[in-house]
């Protein structure tokens, strides 16, 4: 600890730079507990997760000073952000503090990664070259895993924490979020992802923290739909109830219910499509238990239904997509504004024209067609939404009450994102420069930014350049906006991780101001109340983090640099003698037989498998034998690997079965021969008999170990 000319505490070690980082003590204790156990760290945006993160990495170094960091952030302009935080905080030579990409070449990458001490990059990038065998994480000594909540299915992040923990000795994780999810069992799956032995929460109120933080005054804007925009709602609506009695009529959803939303229908078609998946054999890994844990509607289940009745599946799919349809103009039009409803219904117009039968059931009724033409005699200028003119009216309070030249407007829809920056644009005219930030992805109308962009974005908002940005949920995550006094939420949304991030862009370093617009009436407030209730549920499993299952210390034991380098030594110079895709592609192959090999051995002890033997099934892999260097070759074959074998002997895995059958023939053979009827009989009494006998009989005598010469059997040799 350093105390600067003006009686500021700050932080002082060697690989930080000098008064850089401010002394806060809450960090400090976080830092100490997470110094040798892995940890999640959950804490509110704008407490400081980067320098948390940063400060650890420098006591990691300080203990390992050969050793490495990988620092994972979800997106580019996250990557971005770390990379100069890092350098901008470490007192590392900075060429040995890099960023990787997909633009950078596997070759460079290779060599940056041996000659670097600091690596922050995308988890995709990384998983690609583990995969692959361009270099290993036996030397990292950190593993940071920022906006961890992101750790859950197929995400990067859960291959590379398996990896890291099974490839170093000495493994440490951090993973940093604000919101790790709604309930136990997700929060529990993520403390499994990255094997995390140590959870800490803080929140704003915590004594420690509350010295540091600033209030975050929460409004509630609520408006009211006119009654062109209620009567063209209701009628709307009305479609929508005429083609949900073809779900009542069928018992497939309950008639009484008060509130239908979008996930009542994804939720029906999703069990139909996994029912069927799994009553035919495609999800077979899972149990039944699991199965009906999956279900949406558990009693009765959709499928029951259906067959009970003799449904017709696809005019099920079709009605649900419907549905969806109408429910989501429906949002549009009461949440969102006119026009977007209008764009809506052109292009329900195009997918009909597709011969798409859910869209042309919507524009062939009635319904539709007074919609149609209410649209053409009233244009999307004049029935602006009520919340423009709330929105309008909440700018002006920031800019001549508070003096508030900066804001953030987030908003649920790339187009109603374009729609706001030109209102916003033609109401101030040239007194304020508007914005907006969107993600990547681009559609055929609908172009992103690019990384590129949305970096430069950020530099000129922080920059003061620009005044108001308005966000898609892009801006979400863990991006570092300074100096935002106020944010304003267009529309709530039902998710405790994104009310979270978004309200966390305020508040940091003066009191800041969360205005939400809902409006009366529509899915505007239970989204609100959905989002708070979750937010809780998250607050009590965090609070209560003594029902998490924790993993116990792992075995640890002191990384050996020297080992490792004189290793990699010997692998880069055959690495470098050999081909490199070939390589990697072989390093592929291993992986995929390991995971075979694996799924099997798993199966052979589960418990479904024991309750299929019950019954006396046999499994294929019961019969046969897997013979990893035939599996090797055909993988290699299709992967366009030529793998010369011939110079190494590759151990035989064989079956029991076939082993029981040339001990038989070993034992009780007369110089060398034994009867081939009384091979069966003592074969039979080891439970081989019939074409299971055969089957394996088959296989000894084509593997060489026996021979058959008409009613006799001859021994050959022994299996290895």
């Amino acid at each position: 600890m350093r105390v600067s000319k003006t009686g500021k505490l700050f932080y002082e070690h060697p690989l930080i730079k000098r008064n850089m980082i401010s002394r806060r003590q809450y960090q400090k204790n976080i830092i100490e507990k997470c110094s040798h156990k892995n940890s999640l760290v959950v804490l509110p945006t704008g407490l400081g997760k980067t320098v948390i993160g940063i400060m650890l990495l420098a006591n990691v170094l300080e203990k390992y000073p050969h050793g490495k960091v990988l620092i994972l952030a979800p997106t580019r302009p996250l990557v971005s952000q770390h990379t100069q935080s890092c350098k901008k905080m470490l007192n590392l030579n900075k060429e040995k503090i890099i960023s990787f990409t997909g633009k950078i070449s596997p070759e460079k990458r290779i060599l940056l990664f041996k000659d670097s001490q600091v690596i922050i990059s995308t988890p995709q990038v990384i998983k690609n070259d583990l995969e692959r065998g361009r270099y290993n994480l036996a030397t990292v000594c950190l593993v940071i895993f920022d906006e961890a909540h992101r750790t859950r299915g197929n995400y990067a992040y859960n291959f590379i924490s398996e990896e890291y923990i099974t490839s170093c000795s000495d493994p440490l994780v951090l993973g940093l979020t604000a919101s790790p999810g709604k309930n136990y069992e997700i929060i529990q799956d993520l403390v499994d992802n990255l094997h995390i032995e140590n959870v800490i929460f803080k929140t704003y109120g915590d004594k420690d923290v509350s010295k540091y933080v600033y209030d975050i005054d929460v409004f509630l804007e609520f408006v009211d739909l006119p009654i062109k925009v209620l009567e063209l709602s209701a009628i709307w609506y009305n479609l929508f109830e005429k083609f949900l009695t073809y779900f009542v009529a069928r018992e497939l959803l309950p008639p009484n219910k008060s509130y239908y939303s979008k996930l009542d229908f994804l939720g029906l078609s999703r069990d139909l499509t996994f029912s069927i998946r799994y009553e035919n054999g495609y999800e077979d890994d899972l149990s039944e238990a699991e199965y009906l844990d999956s279900l949406y509607f558990k009693d009765p289940k959709i499928i029951d239904i259906v067959k009970e009745k003799d449904l017709n599946i696809e005019s099920i799919f079709s009605y649900c997509s419907s549905c969806i349809s109408l429910l989501h103009g429906k949002e549009l039009l009461e949440t969102q504004n006119y026009s977007l409803f209008k764009t809506f219904v052109e292009k329900l117009e195009q997918k009909a024209a597709c011969e798409i039968l859910s869209a042309k059931r919507i524009i062939n009724s009635e319904h539709f067609k007074f919609i149609k033409a209410f649209l053409n005699m009233n244009s999307p200028e004049k029935l602006h939404h009520p919340k423009i003119s709330t929105l309008i009216s909440l700018i002006n309070e920031e800019i001549n009450c508070y003096n508030n030249h900066k804001l953030l407007i987030f908003t649920q829809y790339r187009e109603m994102a374009e729609f706001l920056k030109q209102n916003i644009k033609n109401y101030y005219q040239d007194q304020l420069s508007v914005e907006k930030f969107i993600g990547q992805s681009s559609k055929m109308d609908d172009l992103g930014f690019s990384q590129d962009k949305q970096i430069e974005i950020l530099h000129q908002f922080r920059e003061d350049k620009i005044n108001i940005l308005i966000a898609t949920s892009v801006a979400e995550e863990g991006l570092d906006i300074p100096n935002v006094d106020a944010i304003i939420f267009y529309e709530p949304v039902p998710s405790e991780i994104r009310l979270i991030q978004r309200r966390g862009r305020t508040g940091r370093y003066a009191s800041g101001r969360c205005y939400v617009l809902i409006t009366r009436g529509t899915v505007d407030v239970p989204y609100y109340k959905v989002a708070k209730k979750k937010e809780m549920a998250m607050r009590c499993v965090l609070l209560e983090n003594k029902e998490l299952n924790l993993y116990k210390s792992l075995n640890r034991t002191k990384i050996d640099f020297m080992h490792l380098e004189e290793k990699e030594i010997s692998q880069q110079m055959d690495y470098n003698i050999s081909n490199r895709k070939i390589r990697e592609k072989t390093c592929l192959i291993d992986r995929s037989i390991d995971e075979i090999l694996m799924e099997l051995d798993n199966f052979t002890k589960s418990e479904e498998y024991k309750a299929f033997k019950q019954y006396g099934i046999t499994f294929y892999s019961d019969l046969v034998d897997f013979d990893t260097q035939r599996l090797r070759k055909s993988l290699s074959k299709l992967k366009g690997v030529n793998q010369n074998t011939s110079s190494i002997k590759k151990k035989r895995y064989l079956n029991r079965n076939l082993k029981t059958l040339v001990n038989l023939a070993k034992i009780y053979n007369v110089s060398g021969k034994i009867e081939l009827s009384y091979l069966k009989e003592l074969a039979q009494e080891e439970d081989i008999m019939d074409e299971k006998f055969y089957t394996h009989f088959n296989r000894a005598c084509y593997l060489g170990y026996l021979k058959r010469n008409a009613g006799e059997v001859e021994f050959l040799s022994d299996y290895e």
